[in-house]
């Protein structure tokens, strides 16, 4: 599993170096990385009773480790990034322009095909947040990648904000979920789920709401139709056959542990993705643009997935894997279709397009088997998955049946639109430039070709589907994949959707009527898409209002409420804890008293002098005060990085004082808050550092490390296993700091050197 992640990664930056020279080839480059996906996930399928394995440690003393593991639920979807996406990466390749943008574009879907490889792959949980992170973020910039456009911007921050605020509600989900399981692994979780509790519950809910806004379930489902702004090969290869799914694929997983630690989770998941079903197939009905209408259309199925393998019950979930592989067939070869379409005619408005069917057979022939498997018609695998899927639905409940045949109904609806709208000769005032010519679709057709031949073969050879659906669930799930299911219940309810969905179409003039009539309706009820507008909207107030509180333009407001947030965190932890005041040290010799009296002199002259010159004088008298204690102590280095820092701290002063004012202005705060803020500054100073030293262990610091360098850290240079493993994290803010301050020496001291070369 390693090298197929790092075949993506070097896949994807073979393309960007040699970007000016492959151009839009970079996608036949970038069709490696799902190609080596998909051989290695056919290897798998020959055993499907063994699950792969495979742990790296990374930092073992941390417990952190790369481990991968694929077992039949998730060999389902390595397939479908692997056959989807070799595809979609070729029918690109023909698609874009000869640009260098284009090569830009296949690097960022490569990496992004090796994010979904890596999340569903992953047994770890904070990898799989890692993944699923990076695919938010690598579909931002699919999404965005006309930037010219406004539209297009704005739909990537929408489906980033959405999705990545979900991530990070995840990710407090999976950290619960690990503390109160004792383990981060997904096999170990499922194995021993944690025990309910109020953590546990509310792990479970921030998984869930991470699961929700991936997979575009209501409310969060506005975000998927925005993100059509992104090329047809991105919405083919992200919107309906992989990153949506993402979600569905951590319910699914993580389901069966939930159904044990949460009553709730089944019920929940049951209802959003009922309500996701029938809102998305509602609002498909409505849509003019070709695209927009599969993608309310996936939101729609997206929903009915989520209900199958979200629920955590075998049989359901078997449905859902095979719809799960018909869905990815039908959609991604349809948003192919569209967007040969939009390639070859300049449009989408299927009330723009008219008599295509004459104009680009083969193309209409792809897209009508497609979508005739979308609406689930006998002989599509469409049809076949479907039959399963209602199957589970009348073993639950009756209501949950009739549910999904009301989203069956609109499914068929809105793919007879679909059929109608892109290849019907619909129009009297036909466009010619759109309906005449020879359509020479070259390799374009290729890839929806073989999606849609793949539904057709599939529907009347569905034993290769079944088995590998039948890994994906607990053993012993009575469930099956049938071409011809015969007279059957299931058989029953899907004629039902198939015979209103076609009279829908049918009468098309009052379906027509009816959307109009509750468009004016909707209009004036709330959005999804309002809904985030106004929000964003309102928290850009809120930033605002708070910036212009917090930026008051006063730095002694600034210091102020940097201090107090500095002592506040760190003191809530003194109070809350049991906290151990030990006894005062005793004070030293003559030599430390006189150092101590400077000190505490300089800095009270330094709190009270009314000249900046004197005052920096003063401050570098505490910090050689400070070095010299070091130096009583038996810390020369510390006394010698205590000098060169006030040195180096007064040099820069007298740099920055001579562009000030002698004398210091006065204060616009009163002098009341400063003192306090001052007092407890100093307060929490002395109280920590006596409660800090009256925790130390009996002994000498330096016996510990002494006795702890070779067995703990393995090394035997003392001063260097302290730098490097006691005080690593010291070490790094110490040279993030040097660093930070080396800028700014060069920003202050080179217009100086400038100004002294120039003369």
């Amino acid at each position: 599993m390693i090298w197929l992640l790092t075949w993506h990664a070097i896949a994807a930056l073979t393309i960007l170096l040699a970007r000016h020279r492959v151009t839009r080839n970079g996608f036949l480059i970038g069709a490696t990385g799902p190609l080596a996906v998909l051989v290695w996930a056919l290897q798998r399928a020959t055993d499907l009773d063994s699950t792969y394995s495979q742990q790296v440690a990374w930092v073992p003393g941390l417990g952190l480790e790369l481990a991968f593991r694929v077992d039949g639920f998730a060999l389902v979807f390595l397939l479908v990034i692997g056959f989807t996406g070799t595809l979609i990466f070729s029918f690109a390749a023909r698609y874009f322009p000869t640009t260098v943008r284009a090569a830009d574009f296949a690097a960022t879907m490569t990496l992004f095909g090796g994010a979904m490889v890596g999340l569903v792959a992953s047994d770890h949980l904070l990898a799989v947040f890692f993944f699923w992170e990076l695919t938010t973020i690598t579909s931002y910039l699919l999404i965005g990648y006309d930037d010219s456009k406004a539209a297009a911007r704005s739909a990537a921050l929408h489906a980033a904000l959405v999705t990545g605020a979900g991530g990070l509600a995840m990710l407090g989900g999976l950290i619960l979920l690990a503390d109160e399981s004792g383990s981060y692994l997904i096999s170990e979780i499922l194995a021993a789920p944690p025990e309910p509790s109020g953590l546990v519950s509310l792990a479970w809910v921030l998984v869930l709401l991470g699961a929700i806004t991936k997979s575009a379930q209501f409310p969060f489902h506005g975000w998927l139709p925005g993100a059509m702004a992104a090329p047809t090969p991105a919405s083919a290869f992200l919107h309906s056959a992989t990153m949506v799914k993402a979600g569905i694929f951590l319910a699914g997983r993580l389901g069966p542990a939930a159904t044990v630690g949460a009553s709730w989770w089944e019920p929940v998941v049951v209802g959003i993705g009922l309500v996701t079903m029938v809102v998305g197939g509602w609002q498909a009905l409505r849509q003019t643009d070709l695209k927009l209408l599969l993608a309310y259309g996936t939101v729609s199925q997206l929903g009915l997935l989520f209900l199958l393998i979200g629920s955590g019950t075998s049989k359901l979930l078997f449905g859902g894997l095979a719809l799960l592989g018909a869905h990815a067939l039908f959609k991604a070869g349809l948003f192919l279709v569209v967007g040969t379409i939009d390639h070859e005619a300049g449009t989408r408005d299927l009330r723009r397009l008219s008599g295509l069917a004459s104009s680009m057979r083969p193309l209409a022939a792809a897209g009508t088997v497609a979508a005739m498997s979308m609406a689930a018609v006998p002989l599509t695998y469409g049809f076949v998955a479907k039959e399963a899927a209602v199957d589970a639905a009348l073993a639950r409940s009756w209501w949950m049946t009739a549910a999904i045949a009301v989203a069956s109904i609109l499914t068929v609806a809105y793919s007879g639109r679909f059929t109608v709208g892109a290849f019907g000769r619909h129009h009297e005032d036909q466009d010619p430039a759109v309906v005449e010519g020879s359509h020479r679709l070259g390799l374009l057709l290729a890839a929806p070709g073989v999606l849609a031949g793949a539904g057709l073969l599939f529907g009347l050879w569905p034993e290769p589907m079944e088995v590998l659906a039948r890994s994906g669930v607990p053993p012993g799930v009575d469930a099956k994949l049938v071409a011809w299911p015969g007279f059957v219940p299931a058989f029953g309810w899907s004629m039902l959707s198939l015979v209103a969905g076609a009279i829908l179409i049918w009468r098309h003039e009052v379906l027509e009527a009816a959307i109009d009539n509750v468009r004016r309706v909707s209009a004036r009820l709330p959005s999804t898409d309002g809904a985030y507008r106004r929000f964003v909207s309102g928290l850009l107030t809120w930033a605002d209002r708070a910036s212009s509180f917090i930026q008051s333009g006063s730095l002694p407001v600034y210091l102020s409420i940097i201090l107090l947030v500095a002592i506040i965190l760190p003191a809530s932890a003194f109070l809350s804890g049991e906290t151990v005041f030990g006894e005062l040290p005793v004070v030293g010799g003559p030599v430390e008293i006189i150092i101590g009296v400077v000190i505490v002199a300089s800095a009270i002259s330094a709190a009270t002098v009314g000249r900046r010159f004197a005052a920096v004088i003063l401050l570098g008298g505490v910090g050689y005060g400070v070095a010299g204690l070091y130096a009583t102590w038996g810390g020369p280095d510390l006394s010698l990085t205590q000098i060169l820092v006030e040195t180096l701290a007064v040099a820069l002063f007298a740099l920055v004082l001579r562009s000030l004012p002698a004398r210091f202005e006065r204060a616009q705060t009163a002098r009341a808050p400063r003192l306090a803020v001052a007092v407890l500054v100093a307060a929490f100073v002395f109280v920590g550092g006596w409660v800090t030293t009256s925790g130390l262990r009996d002994g000498t610091i330096s016996d510990f490390y002494l006795a702890e360098s070779v067995p703990t850290a393995q090394g035997a240079n003392v001063v260097n296993v302290i730098l490097v493993d006691f005080r690593g994290f010291d070490t790094l803010g110490e040279i993030t700091v040097l660093a930070t301050a080396t800028l700014g020496v060069m920003a202050l001291v080179a217009p100086l050197i400038r100004k002294l070369l120039s003369k």
